[in-house]
């Protein structure tokens, strides 16, 4: 049986935040700021830093663009998420579909895609989500407006205050 490693590039965004990008077989398999724990995804897998974009530019730039609230074209072929059923990998690409400055209740966003009794399995979702800011989970809020992001709440604070 073969080693799974991940590949992990950091990169500063944001003038002062540092994310991490992981690439396992040539695919984007997480994107994540500086203190979130990827073995909370990847169980099991190796995890080798690297000094060296390669392999990851094309994923830089994108965050760049998200940087600068540009447009952005999302494949999910260029994502791996072997972590995630088919129906959750659905919702996110939903959510995929958000735009800056656009924010929902998980509730009201069950609404807008035809779920209104997915509510909670869209939450579930939204925290299984490996591929953050290109995955806008943090788009979606609960009613009550309490914050709950795996990057905790002055990040996602950071985010829609800064309409990301």
């Amino acid at each position: 049986m073969s080693e799974k490693i991940l590949k992990v590039y950091k990169i500063k965004i944001f003038t002062n935040k540092i994310i991490k990008l992981a690439m396992y077989e040539e695919k984007l398999a997480y994107i994540g700021f500086e203190n979130d724990n990827i073995h909370d995804f990847y169980k099991g897998y190796k995890v080798r830093n690297v000094l060296n974009e390669t392999g990851f530019e094309k994923y830089i730039e994108m965050l760049r663009k998200f940087e600068n609230h540009e447009e952005i074209k999302i494949n999910f072929d260029d994502f791996y998420l072997n972590n995630l059923t088919e129906k959750q990998i659905e919702i996110l690409q939903e959510v995929a579909k958000l735009k800056y400055g656009q924010y929902f209740t998980y509730s009201d966003f069950a609404k807008l895609i035809n779920k209104v009794d997915h509510t909670r399995f869209i939450a579930t979702c939204m925290a299984k989500n490996p591929i953050l800011l290109l995955i806008p989970c943090h788009r979606l809020v609960s009613k009550n407006l309490e914050i709950k992001y795996r990057s905790g709440k002055e990040i996602k604070n950071f985010l829609i205050s800064n309409k990301y």
